[in-house]
């Protein structure tokens, strides 16, 4: 096989922190990540560098640059590329999302809020987290919308299926909370009702209304399984069984 021959860009130990130009691209600063990397500086120094554009755009290294400057360095090692053009936004995202897939510290959010800037279907469902966020998780409203995380999601090209129906879910979902709270209707409880509605019900919006009430009732009653990772699922199951033998 032949060698494939890679890009390589050039390394400067002391990089002038003046000239960089951080990203609005980038997901939200958290100031404990920053103050964490402090430490980590002050107790092992600079393990790896930061990676820039030629014109200074930062690519990767965000956090660090901020504990740098509360450190009250003047310089930072970076690593330059010359090959991403960071004047076109999409590329600049898609550059920054690629060096922190394997990032853990990117949440459902960041990616989420990241690609709402140019992805009409992402711009959808983050509008429909953020009016909803006092109420469902973002994992969740994701999996509405994007039905169960699919490996699309992280690389901005995930597509909402079926907008009208994912709409009537959120917003059935959203009332069950402000009724009865997160200690009734829990994350992973709603985790299961979408997986339920998608993949068992259909979509078939009589089948998940007819659950919705169910899952009312259990709230109301106190059941047992409204909260039970081991008993839910297999409940909702029942109900869909029991609504499909009443429709016949």
């Amino acid at each position: 096989m032949k060698t494939i021959k890679l890009k390589t860009g050039l390394f400067n130990p002391f990089y002038s922190i003046d000239k960089l130009k951080m990203s609005s691209l980038n997901r939200d600063m958290h100031e404990t990540h920053t103050n964490n990397f402090s430490s980590k500086l002050i107790e092992y120094g600079w393990m790896m560098p930061i990676v820039i554009s030629k014109s200074g755009d930062v690519l990767e290294g965000h956090h660090r640059i901020e504990s740098a400057k509360l450190l009250k360095q003047k310089t930072i090692p970076a690593y330059i590329v010359n090959w991403v053009n960071t004047k076109e936004a999409k590329e600049h995202l898609d550059c920054i999302i690629s060096l922190n897939n394997g990032n853990k510290a990117w949440s459902m959010f960041d990616y989420l809020k990241a690609f709402a800037k140019h992805n009409k279907d992402y711009k959808i469902v983050y509008d429909a987290y953020t009016s909803n966020s006092n109420n469902v998780s973002v994992g969740n409203v994701i999996n509405v919308f994007f039905k169960q995380h699919n490996k699309q999601f992280k690389k901005g090209t995930a597509i909402i299926e079926d907008l009208k129906f994912s709409k009537y879910l959120l917003h059935n979902l959203s009332d069950l909370y402000e009724k009865y709270g997160k200690k009734k209707i829990t994350a992973y409880c709603v985790r299961e009702f979408i997986n339920v509605s998608f993949n068992k019900a259909n979509k078939d919006k009589g089948a998940v209304k007819y659950l919705l009430k169910q899952y009312e009732k259990m709230a109301k009653t106190g059941h047992l399984a409204v909260s039970s990772i081991v008993d839910f699922r297999p409940l909702l199951e029942v109900y869909l069984n029991d609504y499909r033998s009443l429709s016949k």
